[in-house]
């Protein structure tokens, strides 16, 4: 491994961390059964969801990035997943974006949903399968960054991988302690904020993405 592996390895992780949090901070079905986990089971049952969430992504990075490297490596498809992995991240950038600057999106912290009768880890994995945004995410934008990674070599892959599950843990981690704490730590004005700095660096990967795909 060269330095310059190193380097990119580590920008890449960079980016899937931002990539990662950005889609993590979302409102959407696992936010709430975290929360309802947190207040229900306490803090252990929470973060027993993210190792299930972690796993089944751990999965679906080694069918992507070795399963398929051959298929991934070719330059159609290469081409193919910059084109489609950037429109889809200039789509989620600017519905973050617009949501941030009309006020439209907000930090629900009091969300409650219905006991599951599964163990918090094998929720955490179900409640991330039953999601079409994360299956959406996976196939396109998760896809193509696995694909960055494989063309560095196995840091690479790492990288990415580390990158992306430290968003979800950095995110979770405080919405768990918000909520069981009882204490508001984060106003809406303050999440907006974060949503709108992150959509600015989707619709800049979008766009890098896209250019890096066009055949010219």
């Amino acid at each position: 491994m060269t330095s310059g592996d190193l380097t990119a390895a580590l920008a890449l992780g960079f980016s899937a961390f931002l990539v990662g949090l950005s889609g993590a901070m979302s409102p959407g079905p696992y936010l709430t059964v975290t929360i309802t986990r947190t207040l229900r089971d306490g803090r252990l049952a929470a973060f027993l969801m993210l190792v299930g969430h972690a796993l089944l992504e751990a999965l679906l990075l080694i069918g992507f990035a070795f399963g398929l490297q051959e298929f991934l490596k070719r330059p159609s498809v290469a081409m193919g997943m910059a084109l489609i992995g950037g429109t889809v991240l200039l789509w989620m950038g600017y519905g973050l974006l617009k949501g941030a600057l009309t006020g439209t999106i907000a930090a629900d912290l009091q969300a409650a949903e219905e006991p599951s009768a599964f163990g918090p880890v094998l929720h955490g994995a179900l409640v991330s399968l039953s999601n079409p945004y994360w299956t959406l995410w996976w196939a396109t934008i998760g896809v193509k960054l696995a694909a960055d990674g494989l063309a560095i070599g196995p840091v690479g892959v790492v990288a990415f991988f580390i990158g992306h599950e430290l968003a979800d843990v950095a995110w979770y981690a405080f919405v768990i302690l918000a909520v069981s704490s009882g204490r508001g730590l984060l106003s809406d004005r303050i999440y907006r904020w974060i949503i709108g700095g992150l959509a600015g660096f989707l619709i800049y990967l979008g766009a890098t993405f896209v250019w890096d795909g066009l055949p010219f």
